[in-house]
């Protein structure tokens, strides 16, 4: 099956070095890449336009919290977040949720700068991942729910962020 983005999922996934979860797939592959309000942009395999673009954007978002894991003095490009030998001591802005061995995948940012992620879990399916922002400081929420209930939690004001709430009252757009 082709994405909107016009290639198979196979590549991307074995980029990435795992399988997406579905509900992210079918939300791609009928509508694509794009900003949500206008603040939250959700990204796709190979988007047009870089900004928007799946694996730049996780390379991008895995320096930035390989930075926050690591400290200033310890950074360098490269080694997978679960590796907890290359974390600050006392793990001060790892958390608690994040075990050593644990990945995340950014699928989507804000305008403001802050990050989404799934937990990747080792065992977990990636139906099962769990949808976690990184605020652009070192804060952290976890939602518990994965890529379509987070989103459509977020829209409805089910789930409440202090980050995304207020940037997302409605009517909602979706587009480039």
């Amino acid at each position: 099956m082709s994405d909107a983005t016009g290639c198979g999922w196979s590549p991307v996934e074995t980029q990435l070095g795992v399988a997406l979860p579905d509900d992210y797939k079918a939300f791609v592959d009928v509508h694509g890449p794009g900003s949500v309000d206008d603040h939250l942009i959700v990204c796709a395999p190979n988007a047009v336009h870089d900004w928007a673009d799946l694996v730049q954007h996780n390379t991008w978002a895995h320096e930035c919290v390989r930075l926050d894991f690591a400290g200033p003095d310890n950074w360098s490009e490269g080694w997978p977040l679960g590796d907890a030998s290359r974390w600050t001591p006392n793990r001060e802005d790892v958390p608690s949720w994040f075990e050593p061995g644990d990945n995340l995948i950014s699928w989507g940012y804000t305008r403001n700068g802050d990050f989404l992620f799934w937990h990747v879990r080792p065992g977990t399916a990636p139906d099962e991942w769990p949808v976690v922002l990184k605020e652009r400081g070192p804060y952290w929420e976890h939602y518990h729910v994965g890529f379509s209930a987070a989103l459509v939690g977020l829209l409805t004001g089910e789930s409440q962020s202090v980050y995304l709430s207020r940037w997302l009252g409605g009517p909602h757009t979706y587009g480039l």
